[in-house]
């Protein structure tokens, strides 16, 4: 059994970093506690009032992400909150403690009393808290996304259409269904200690097309002691698995056409690449915004009566654009966007990728995960077409 207790003065340096930020970003004004590392197998956290101590497990810190980690703190910071401001130290969960997770903005599944950690946290949008419908609507997504790499070019494009009319046409239906959304987040950690520009290009288009709101934040590596950058994208469901595995998807698409091209590419080095890179982004956001445009033009005979719901189905986006942004802030209620200075790049490398970009199409299937060959394709005419039609009518 390996041995961490050299790690516990460090860690414990971090919580008292977090507890200090916590209580910034909610303007809490609680006392600093004192930090306890325990190794304890019987809970993953707990508040002692009359000693003003805040235990955390090492096995929840070697066991679980430390954003799990951080979300346990904040469910002890709600029992600190109960007995210095609300002044009542019976330790339960019931209104109060509720009342001090709302301050803390922290999510249903850690307001829990049971080992003080659910079985599944919110940093996994396919798992078994999933609706079936959402499980259905992946899957559907996830055939058309393989019927987008046929070699013909018209088929692949019909495939990436239907695809972003039955993304739109899935929210809608869910939007008029209910507007309690059932909001995840899901944190993309690469282990890396800064985030390219293509990254940020990567999330420009999550945000743009995909349904979801992104966060680019950092989380610490409690077995390496240092902090990495993170993308942390929020959303339905089923959008945040689907925006996950569009961000892997063209994230290993920029390496390999890097490899196939760069002989052909002005310029030497990172900045060639990165010149490559972002053409290539940018030429891919100018494909599906021409696909998007496609997508919502109504039909003429539609267009009378999408002029009578129009209004209603408005309210309904603003409604959930409130909502998400809520949920985000629930999280990072201090949030500042910031914007970058231009890259320093090659005008002809970044053209060369901006087209090839063009020709990018989303290929694997999103539903499973395990198998890089996605649905074979025999016939790229009118079979093809047959299915297409049909997914999209599901």
């Amino acid at each position: 059994m390996t041995d961490f207790s050299p790690y516990y003065p460090l860690w414990g340096r971090q919580l008292l970093a977090e507890f200090t930020n916590i209580n910034w970003q909610y303007g809490l004004k609680l006392k600093t506690p004192v930090f306890e590392i325990t190794e304890t197998k019987r809970q993953y956290g707990s508040w002692q009032p009359a000693t003003r101590v805040m235990s955390i497990s090492s096995r929840l810190i070697t066991g679980h992400s430390w954003d799990i980690t951080c979300q346990i703190l904040k469910h002890e910071m709600a029992h600190q909150i109960c007995s210095e401001r609300f002044f009542d130290n019976d330790g339960g969960h019931g209104p109060l403690f509720q009342k001090a997770c709302d301050l803390l903005g922290l999510t249903a599944p850690f307001r829990l009393a049971s080992g003080d950690l659910p079985e599944s946290g919110t940093t996994d949008p396919s798992g078994s808290r999933q609706t079936e419908k959402g499980r259905q609507f992946i899957r559907r997504i996830g055939k058309l996304l393989a019927l987008a790499g046929s070699n013909n070019e018209h088929e692949a494009a019909i495939a990436m259409e239907k695809a972003g009319q039955l993304m739109a046409r899935h929210n809608l239906q869910q939007l008029q269904e209910d507007l309690q959304s059932d909001f995840t987040s899901l944190i993309i950690n690469g282990k890396t200690k800064r985030l390219e520009r293509w990254q940020h290009k990567i999330c420009a288009i999550l945000l743009r097309f995909f349904y979801v709101k992104v966060v680019t934040a950092s989380l610490y590596d409690p077995l390496q002691d240092t902090h990495h950058k993170t993308i942390e994208i929020f959303g339905r469901q089923e959008n945040v698995a689907i925006a996950e595995y569009c961000y892997a998807f063209l994230a290993g698409k920029l390496t390999s056409l890097w490899q196939e091209n760069k002989s052909k590419t002005y310029g030497k080095g990172i900045r060639a690449r990165n010149s490559y890179y972002l053409g290539l982004l940018q030429g891919f956001y100018d494909k599906l915004l021409a696909q998007e445009a496609l997508t919502t033009r109504p039909l003429p005979e539609k267009r009378e009566a999408d002029r009578s719901t129009a209004p209603g189905m408005a309210v309904l986006i603003q409604a959930e654009e409130r909502a998400l942004d809520h949920f985000v802030g629930m999280r990072f209620p201090r949030l500042r966007r910031r914007s970058g200075s231009g890259a320093m790049i090659y005008r002809e490398t970044y053209e060369l990728g901006r087209t090839d970009g063009g020709q990018i199409v989303l290929h694997k299937g999103v539903a499973d995960r395990s198998s890089e060959q996605g649905l074979s394709i025999q016939n790229t005419s009118g079979a093809v077409h047959k299915q297409l039609i049909s997914l999209a009518q599901e």
